[in-house]
């Protein structure tokens, strides 16, 4: 078979068996592979380059995402996949940016785990239960949790006068401030706690 190559737009270059298109792949790859000085090449040869390339293309990518926000391995993995990456070529990208400390899970839980806590208001409960449904190992999740403020009261203080203090004058007021609270993963007993402090807040609130 032979193998030919064409110049794109960039640094883009267009690879081709026998003038059929096959892959495209960035110059800097390309020019620094064995590959650049084949003519022949035969089915083996070309399983190699063509895993290669998409290594090559899903690292690169992977290197694009990581540019606008952090993410967690697995979350990473995924979103490769869905951009039409090979899962094989995904998740060798993916174990190469974690050799290089460009992906790291114990960071990126950390940095998750404080957005949801100071921006989103969660409890430590509902945090735990987002990072390991983005495919955080649950030990580093816990660890991210864990070093969160521990004072579950006065985060809940904070929420209610952000979200809910206007909603308290009624029964049904209170019974949406609950569900609210509960749903942003604190404890009912917590909940209790701080909006004793706030008003007057009576068990057979909750049926």
């Amino acid at each position: 078979m032979i193998l030919s190559v064409k110049q794109g737009k960039a640094n883009k270059i267009h690879i081709y068996v026998d003038e059929e298109y096959r892959a495209t792949v960035d110059s800097d790859f390309w020019y620094s592979e064995r590959y650049k000085n084949l003519k022949d090449i035969n089915e083996d040869e070309l399983t190699e380059l063509l895993s290669a390339v998409g290594f090559r293309r899903a690292y690169n990518k992977g290197l694009d995402f990581l540019s606008r926000r952090p993410y967690g391995k697995k979350e990473l993995i995924r979103k490769l996949c869905e951009k039409g990456h090979e899962k094989e070529a995904a998740e060798k990208a993916c174990e190469r940016l974690l050799e290089l400390g460009i992906l790291n899970d114990e960071e990126y839980a950390r940095i998750l785990a404080e957005e949801l806590f100071e921006r989103k208001g969660y409890g430590k409960k509902r945090i735990n239960q987002e990072l390991v449904y983005r495919g955080i190992d649950r030990e580093i999740a816990q660890n991210a949790v864990d070093a969160l403020d521990n004072d579950a009261v006065k985060r809940i203080i904070l929420v209610v006068r952000k979200k809910y203090l206007n909603k308290l004058d009624d029964e049904k007021g209170k019974r949406r401030a609950v569900d609210g609270l509960m749903r942003l993963g604190y404890s009912y007993s917590d909940i209790k706690t701080a909006l004793s402090s706030l008003t007057e807040f009576e068990e057979d609130y909750i049926e």
